[in-house]
């Protein structure tokens, strides 16, 4: 979506010419200008947009489709959209917008619907220009301005006007490289902040890095309290504001038949006799019996469904799941809350930015035995005791009663959580490389694998999927009697078992067999490219990943060499590995560990440097010579 001080011109708006001459696509101009009424405690916002756009190559015209968003807290109006011409001197008006609604894979029930259209007679030289009106319905939700986008911006400017009873709050994001000039201006009863930031380039998101509002240059603006009768009312001064709010959401709460609710959780927990048991029993229920379905219904988007509908109906989004164990836990006694967070994707706290722009998710937080327990009902394979992955380090507001929180911060899971133990046999027959494989998996590996299975598989087999997944040995690999164990069963570790055959693995010079134990290469392929690589490098969860593998000898043959031990320590990665022989067979220790959720970009070579070290590891081969 694109915004601003509404100026219409004749000649579209030209920003002055500047070397923008490598890229396909540019904004001339982006800007957003709010204004702000407030008549008898009642406010009335609007955001102006303005936001025009060049080609200069024709490679991108697929750029002239355009959607503009909007749900119930918002409304678009008085849209003009032309494409400019300069060859010809000419406007072309849009004559036709469509007013659709959205529609998710991943979410059951939508209110966001979407202006689209596509610019006409765009080609090389175009210059499309897009002004509108948006229409916020509540003070709460006035977003986000980013300064930056996908491709670059000569000219990027928020300004919101406001009357001088009106106090607003702002945080701006990621800055400190692009030159933003501030300015504030204030004329008999009105109050107006401008930033206008010039020639911003272009941010592309990375596969394996944060999201890009981690280093996109973005500003957030709030309202956070106005006068009334010499009266200061808060709308959003800081976090208390914000949880009131919160509260006063939670308690249009339908709580009507909750006795079924209560019926359940007895039920679960009859024969089981302390607070631990009986939390992950109702949490392993709800993980197990109610499906995650995702709302975005304007305030049904923000306030929890009642327990006893979500129970009847077997459904419900993140919310509803977490009043759902709400009642059951404090029902049975246990201590729990309504917890507010955002996730990874969201680079925020409650005390920089007091606004809904902060969290995203909702989950609950037990208390047992003085041990915090976050539980996201949505995470259908995470284990007790474990927050989601794309939780950890955030902020968790919890909602103690109507006018009371506490904040907590999510830990980061220790490697030891996560633990994937892998044990293979391996023989050698008619130059066939035959593994006896078996894998444990515990923590976020097992869930990363059963989330992968079940959403990534599409129609694969079991074999492409692990060949794909695993890629172990070599492109002649070959699955047999695969087996999965615990698959379901979120106290025990994910058995995963098979068998392979690798051709063309061993290697054959004279007398001698060349053998790579390391058919499981993980983390081979990981080294950053520090030339093209910007930001920080994002690591879903720590881990440890421990290896035995047992070579037995074939007859005649004995082992000449045997590799030494080769290690890379770092506090947040690095690994080991042994090997020893021990009678007719070798054995080869490995373990790798990361310790960390992030490589920051100042330890790219040290990342770099474990795994060039790693890879040197890898080639590292055993000898058997024929026996004389």
């Amino acid at each position: 979506m694109k915004n601003l001080l509404f100026i219409l011109f004749v000649v579209p708006f030209l920003i002055q010419a500047q070397d923008f001459s490598d890229e396909d696509y540019i904004y001339l101009k982006r800007h957003e200008h709010i204004k702000i009424g407030l008549s008898k405690q009642t406010f009335d916002i609007t955001k102006q947009v303005s936001e025009q756009a060049e080609y200069l190559t024709a490679k991108k015209l697929y750029f002239a489709n355009e959607a503009m968003h909007f749900d119930s807290f918002s409304s678009i109006e008085d849209i003009d959209a032309y494409t400019y011409l300069p060859e010809r001197d000419s406007n072309v008006k849009v004559d036709y917008i469509e007013t659709k609604r959205e529609f998710d894979n991943g979410i059951f029930y939508s209110d966001q619907e979407s202006k689209i259209f596509t610019f006409p007679a765009v080609t090389k030289g175009a210059i499309t220009n897009l002004n509108y009106k948006e229409v916020i319905k509540d003070p709460h939700f006035l977003g986000l301005f980013r300064f930056g986008t996908f491709v670059p911006t000569k000219s990027a400017q928020l300004s919101i006007e406001f009357p001088t009873n009106v106090s607003i709050g702002y945080i701006d994001f990621n800055t400190k490289d692009i030159a933003l000039d501030f300015k504030q201006e204030t004329k008999k009863n009105t109050t107006t902040y401008t930033w206008t930031a010039s020639n911003v380039k272009g941010f592309q998101s990375e596969d394996d890095g944060e999201s890009v509002l981690y280093f996109m240059p973005h500003i957030i603006v709030y309202v956070k309290s106005y006068e009334h009768k010499g009266e200061t009312i808060n709308v959003l001064n800081d976090v208390n504001d914000l949880y009131k709010w919160y509260a006063s959401l939670v308690n249009q709460i339908d709580n009507n038949d909750l006795e079924k609710v209560y019926r359940i959780a007895d039920d679960i927990t009859k024969n089981l006799q302390t607070k631990k048991q009986k939390a992950e029993a109702i949490f392993d229920w709800v993980q197990n019996n109610i499906n995650y379905v995702a709302f975005e219904d304007g305030l049904g988007g923000f306030i929890p469904r009642g327990a006893a509908s979500v129970c009847d109906k077997r459904y419900g989004d993140c919310k509803d799941m977490a009043n759902l164990l709400y009642e059951m836990l404090n029902h049975v006694g246990i201590e729990a809350y309504r917890t507010w967070i955002g996730t990874r994707d969201r680079p925020y706290s409650y005390k920089d930015v007091p606004t809904p722009m902060v969290d995203n998710h909702m989950i609950t937080t037990a208390i047992i035995d003085g041990e915090t327990i976050f539980l996201d009902g949505t995470d259908s394979y995470v284990p007790f005791g474990m927050p989601s992955s794309f939780t950890q380090t955030k902020e968790a507001l919890l909602g103690i009663d109507e006018n009371t929180h506490r904040l907590i911060t999510v830990p980061i899971q220790k490697a030891d959580k996560s633990i994937t133990d892998v044990t293979s046999t391996i023989t050698i027959e008619d130059d066939m490389f035959k593994v006896n494989e078996k894998r444990l998996l515990t923590g976020y590996e097992k869930v990363d694998f059963i989330t992968d299975y079940l959403y990534k598989r599409d129609s694969k087999s079991d074999e492409e999927f692990l060949n794909t997944t695993l890629a172990l040995g070599n492109n002649k690999t070959n699955y047999n009697n695969i087996k999965k164990e615990n698959f379901d069963n979120k106290n025990k570790a994910l058995q995963l078992s098979f068998d392979l055959e690798i051709d063309s693995y061993v290697k054959k010079v004279g007398n001698k067999l060349f053998i790579n134990l390391d058919i499981d290469r993980v983390l081979s392929k990981s080294k950053i490219d520090i030339e093209d690589k910007k930001y920080d490098k994002k690591i879903d969860h720590t881990y440890t990943k421990n290896y035995v593998t047992t070579l037995t000898i074939p007859e005649g043959y004995h082992a000449s060499f045997i590799p030494e031990t080769l290690s890379f320590e770092n506090p947040n990665y690095g690994y080991t590995i042994t090997y020893t022989q021990k009678d007719n067979t070798v054995i080869q220790h490995k373990n790798i560990y990361i310790n960390t959720l992030s490589v920051k970009k100042q330890d790219f070579e040290s990342w770099n440097e474990f795994i060039k070290s790693l890879n040197k590891a890898y080639k590292k081969s055993i000898i058997l010579e024929q026996n004389q």
